[in-house]
């Protein structure tokens, strides 16, 4: 009897297991449109359709990840691993995320080298980002809704994080302020006095400047363990480092690099898969990707135990709420941005029209439908 549920329970992990793996292959496939539009599809496949964990948690998940350092769509789809199927779980959902993009940069890699240029592949990808567009406005009403829940000093907070945005205000700063004002809104009244702060504090590494496989991953180790912030924060850490410094690219290359990571789905980081293969064919590419989302794996384990404590405090409660207030508005900007960007074009505005009337229709629509019927839409339309 005993071995039978010993059986039952590898079989049900390999299962689970298994289901972790299709599903963030299928997000690292496509997974467009930067933060917000990989937010959204992870937001659809986890939360609403799979139901592996609810949305006060996304959130919790999300708002945690934008103060810490790494790419935020890899730490929650980890973090949505590990509550699947334990610390094996994060492991596997964060490889078969990477692993889209890393393959999809490889390719890149090698026609760029052989050819000097990256293939065309622009009239397929035209589409998707009005497709992506109705993704983030979809998800933000759904945020909205189950966030906020008629809570007025959340509503507030969310509007100020959204205008202090546009205006260009720092999003970590935003966040941590909006997490800090509704703790001391409801701590004020209830007579509590205590507050935890969690401060992470990465180790920089000191590398010499002879060229080595190992340098080459302690670099992009480096990058992956303070990055914040854009593809442009990227950009300069890698312009530092590898061309500035060790001279192993030159500008332009670099300047290709970020475009593939932008153009590919997944995180931009991808970018260091590109760089890498330039830089050492197909092992700088694989050292590179691992090296720069290797300290992913491990914040997201301290992520995952800090949240797990967060969310059976009640006053950490309260500071968690505020955090994900603030994401909301974070996700809204980024969404107002596309829409602006969708609308100057006709054709991007019918896709976009087209892919959010099918979402409040058709609630349970996939995001892989969607974001194929931006890219199908986008080539067709081209073509007129």
């Amino acid at each position: 009897m005993q071995i039978d549920n010993e059986e039952q329970a590898v079989e049900s992990t390999a299962k689970k297991l298994g289901q972790i793996a299709v599903s963030c292959f299928k997000l690292g496939t496509i997974g467009f449109g930067g933060i917000a539009g990989m937010v959204a599809t992870i937001e659809n496949e986890m939360v609403v359709r799979r139901k592996w964990i609810d949305h006060k948690h996304f959130m919790d998940v999300l708002s945690t990840s934008y103060i810490i350092p790494g790419p935020n769509a890899v730490e929650i789809v980890m973090h949505c691993g590990k509550e699947r199927s334990g610390r094996l779980g994060l492991v596997v959902a964060g490889i078969c995320y990477i692993f889209p993009a890393m393959l999809i940069c490889l390719l890149f890699g090698y026609f760029y080298k052989r050819y000097s240029a990256l293939p065309d592949v622009q009239s397929f990808i035209y589409g998707i980002r009005p497709a992506t567009t109705a993704l983030v406005i979809g998800t933000v009403f759904r945020l909205w809704d189950k966030t906020l829940k008629n809570n007025t000093v959340l509503i507030v907070l969310c509007l100020m994080v959204f205008a202090a945005s546009l205006y260009g205000m720092n999003e970590v700063l935003l966040i941590l302020g909006a997490g800090l004002i509704n703790y001391l809104v409801y701590t004020s009244k209830n007579k509590l006095n205590v507050f935890t702060g969690i401060l992470y504090t990465p180790v920089l590494l000191e590398i010499s400047n002879k060229f080595s496989d190992n340098k080459l991953f302690l670099i992009f180790l480096k990058i992956g363990a303070v990055l914040y912030g854009s593809g442009y924060v990227l950009f300069a850490y890698m312009d530092e480092a590898l061309v500035r410094k060790n001279h192993w690219l030159t500008h332009q290359q670099l300047t290709d690099a970020i475009a593939v990571g932008q153009i590919t789905p997944g995180p931009i980081l991808s970018s260091a898969t590109f760089a890498g293969y330039l830089i050492n064919g197909t092992t700088g590419g694989i050292l590179a990707t691992a090296g720069i989302f290797l300290p992913s794996f491990f914040i997201s384990f301290f992520l995952h135990r800090v949240l797990s404590s967060a969310r059976k405090s009640q006053k950490l409660r309260l500071f968690l709420d505020g955090l994900s207030a603030a994401s909301v508005s974070i996700i809204a900007v980024v969404g107002y941005h596309l829409f602006r960007l969708s609308m100057q074009d006709w054709h991007e505005a019918v896709i976009m029209g087209v892919c959010l009337a099918l979402m409040l229709f058709w609630k349970k629509l996939s995001t892989v439908v969607i974001i194929l019927i931006g890219s199908i839409g986008g080539f067709l339309l081209l073509k007129m």
